[in-house]
């Protein structure tokens, strides 16, 4: 089986990188979207993350922003679930390298996600591409 992934960030941000995803590389059913909205409290948002992880032996959470609401939450989640893994900065190219992989081991993939995430960033006029 492999990982389930879940988004996690402010207003419509996970939705729209996972639409985007989903554009190029067809429907995810692995992909799962928690949005924060102004009136939901931490706990809340936690609740809610856990209901989309379900059973899984393992999560991976990608969150859009270190330190934000969201990642606080989910971290929180995460030091009394070791199933859960969190990486932040989502963006679109950590996400596809994500997707593309079919591992069951959700450190591994957080490792993608880390990697990916990092690499994905470019300046084009410092770039030998």
């Amino acid at each position: 089986m492999t990982v389930p992934i879940i988004l996690a960030g402010h207003g419509r941000l996970p939705s729209g990188v996972g639409e985007a995803a989903e554009m190029i590389l067809g429907p995810q059913e692995r992909l799962k979207v928690c949005e924060l909205s102004p009136r939901d409290s931490p706990e809340e948002f936690g609740d809610r993350v856990l209901e989309l992880a379900g059973e899984a032996d393992g999560v991976l959470v990608l969150a859009d922003l270190h330190g934000g609401s969201p990642f606080n939450a989910v971290r929180t989640l995460a030091a009394g679930h070791p199933r859960i893994q969190l990486v932040s900065g989502l963006n679109l190219p950590m996400l596809l390298e994500v997707l593309l992989h079919t591992t069951d081991d959700v450190t591994a993939l957080a490792g993608v996600a880390r990697a990916a995430g990092r690499d994905g960033v470019v300046d084009v006029l410092e770039s030998t591409w």
